[in-house]
């Protein structure tokens, strides 16, 4: 399995110095691969994804994945990081609206080899195994695949390893972090209740045994949204040993 950060830890990055910054620190703390958090980033390093991809590979890390949006533009920003998958999030008026630009979407990627993993999601369009087979099978015969996020699937009361089992020749990517408490889904915070590995109720033991049987070999991203201020390296480092005591 490849170990991942993602750099929305490091929150919305400004110039490229930040990128490369929050990319390096990545690289010193064990970290061999990146995930890279579009929305997050500045319109202006928006406009240049093949700087920022070099700026990966000059740090010594792959990009396994892209957080992407609907736009049809998402298949060249994922291509130009250097990578073959975006994850997505739907947070559309309705499912029905989600399905159609999920759709569109979809054939685009399609064309240029990235595949379009779907996200189920707190307070977004996926919120169920339901919603997903829904989506992917309108998307069809273009491929959509599956990203297992181990906080929102438990905050979605969703049994994780049964999860895993029942798409487990559909997944692409998996997001570890860890929630604080269960609680109804709109009482949860982004800011208090997503939390860092260990310190939560998210079954990740669990969800790396039904990895291992399914023989998943991509990426598990850290994926920790608002660590406390000044403690963004101490937060992902504490992660990436966490995250390395179970996978022994």
């Amino acid at each position: 399995m490849i170990l991942s950060c993602s750099t929305i830890t490091w929150g919305e990055l400004k110039e490229m110095k930040d990128l490369e910054k929050a990319l390096a620190s990545i690289k010193a703390l064990g970290y061999s691969d990146a995930g890279i958090e579009y929305p997050m980033l500045s319109a202006s390093l928006k406009e240049h994804v093949k700087e920022g991809g070099a700026a990966a590979k000059k740090a010594g890390l792959t990009v396994a994945a892209v957080a992407i949006d609907t736009t049809p533009a998402m298949a060249k920003v994922v291509k130009g990081f250097g990578s073959s998958v975006g994850w997505l999030c739907l947070f559309e008026k309705d499912i029905d609206v989600a399905i159609e630009k999920t759709k569109k979407l979809s054939a685009v990627c399609a064309k240029v080899g990235v595949d379009v993993s779907l996200h189920p999601h707190v307070r977004s369009n996926i919120q169920s195994t339901d919603d997903l087979d829904r989506i992917m099978k309108a998307c069809a015969p273009n491929r959509t695949s599956v990203c297992v996020d181990t906080a929102h699937l438990t905050a979605l009361d969703v049994d994780i390893p049964k999860f895993i089992s029942r798409y487990k020749k559909s997944i692409s990517l998996v997001h570890f972090k860890d929630l604080s408490e269960k609680k109804p889904q709109e009482e949860i915070d982004y800011n208090k209740h997503f939390v860092d590995l260990g310190d939560g109720v998210a079954d990740l033991k669990g969800a790396l045994k039904a990895l291992r049987a399914m023989r998943y070999s991509g990426a598990i991203m850290i994926e920790v949204d608002n660590p406390p201020k000044g403690e963004v390296e101490a937060s992902a480092k504490k992660n990436h040993g966490y995250l390395t005591s179970i996978i022994r």
